[in-house]
């Protein structure tokens, strides 16, 4: 079914909803990451729905019978998540009502400061009258993700999402070889920083781009977005061509992993995720990677503290190579000239005999 058809879905009570919650998928490939509402957020929607307030829409995408036989889910969320999310941690005892509530149908009850398990106990006819809440659910058919994909990011035009969010939500070929690449190993256990708001899918984005550009082309291109964005849209339909670049990436992230400790603190921010790709990647070509050791990383890493205290004291003794590599390092780590400058200076440290990028 290249085509979407939407009508409300019927029996969709909190209650009923919450018995189900094991048969939705709350992570297909093109949502944003989960738990990112602050408790303000979360205790404002549970307010709006105690106090008889519309909430907005909630979008399924219903599965087939077949689907639902192998799996035993019947829906992906499309938009919704945070919704589900917080309506189900309230039920479960992760948070409770603020404690300015106020319960406008009748404000001589105090519920501030309640919990779920509270509101049952002390006023049980509020308690049914949450779980038969009926929430909004849209229920979307199509066998076309790419359409579910498409409907997902219409639907969050006007929501705050996050670049790689955004690039997430556009599908095709190079956006499923940034997902793939995301789960390497390397990411889940290597590097230190959260995919949270899907940090790993952007650097994963980056060094597709990044090696499709060396291949094409034999020069370094910026990783900003304007580019990312350019490289997901281009090759939407490339599927051989980014299975080949996503096993090109994966080969040098292997490499890395054997080296990177996990959750490594040289990997704790995303700054320097690229000029390492970069260093292994010509390590490689070269037949060099033996030079290329933790321990000499952490060294070079103190050789940069160390030259930075001196040059405090006494500027014109301190390393200028050093000092222009912090200096890059502080400003716009996505231009190609300040990556590749910075990986001559970081291969000359490590005493690679070239650099051929």
């Amino acid at each position: 079914m290249s085509y979407i058809e939407t009508s409300p879905l019927k029996n969709t009570t909190i209650m009923l909803i919450f018995a189900e919650r094991h048969e939705i998928r709350l992570d297909p490939p093109y949502q944003r990451m989960g738990g990112v509402w602050t408790q303000e957020k979360k205790q404002l929607l549970i307010d709006s729905i105690l106090n008889d307030y519309d909430i907005p829409k909630i979008y399924f995408h219903i599965y087939n019978r077949e689907s639902i036989s192998k799996t035993g889910i019947k829906y992906s969320v499309i938009d919704g998540r945070q919704r589900l999310e917080t309506i189900w941690q309230f039920i479960e005892g992760k948070f409770n009502l603020s404690s300015d509530f106020e319960y406008q149908k009748n404000p001589e009850i105090n519920l501030a400061g309640l919990g779920y398990e509270d509101i049952a106990k002390e006023y049980p006819r509020i308690r049914i009258q949450f779980d038969s809440f009926v929430l909004p659910i849209i229920g979307v058919t199509t066998d076309d993700e790419d359409l579910i994909e498409d409907m997902f990011s219409r639907l969050n035009e006007a929501v705050p999402l996050n670049a790689a969010e955004k690039r997430n939500a556009i599908g095709g070929a190079a956006v499923r070889a940034i997902r793939e690449v995301s789960k390497h190993r390397f990411f889940i256990s290597k590097v230190k920083f959260t995919n949270k708001r899907y940090q790993h899918l952007e650097v994963a984005a980056r060094l597709l781009l990044s090696e499709m550009y060396l291949q094409e082309t034999g020069k370094l291109i910026d990783t900003k977005k304007v580019y990312l964005d350019k490289f997901a849209k281009d090759n939407f339909d490339s599927k051989e061509r980014m299975a080949s670049l996503k096993n090109d990436v994966e080969v040098i992230l292997e490499k890395m992993s054997d080296v990177f400790s996990n959750s490594d603190d040289l990997l704790r921010a995303q700054g320097n995720m690229v000029l390492y790709y970069l260093l292994f990647r010509n390590a490689i070509s070269i037949g060099e990677t033996s030079k290329i050791t933790r321990r000499k990383l952490l060294d070079f890493r103190q050789k940069l503290l160390q030259n930075r205290i001196a040059a405090e004291k006494d500027y014109a003794n301190s390393s200028f190579e050093l000092l222009e590599f912090d200096r890059l390092s502080q400003q716009g780590t996505n231009d190609a000239a300040n990556i590749r400058e910075r990986l001559r200076i970081l291969s000359n440290e490590l005493g690679l005999s070239k650099v051929e990028i």
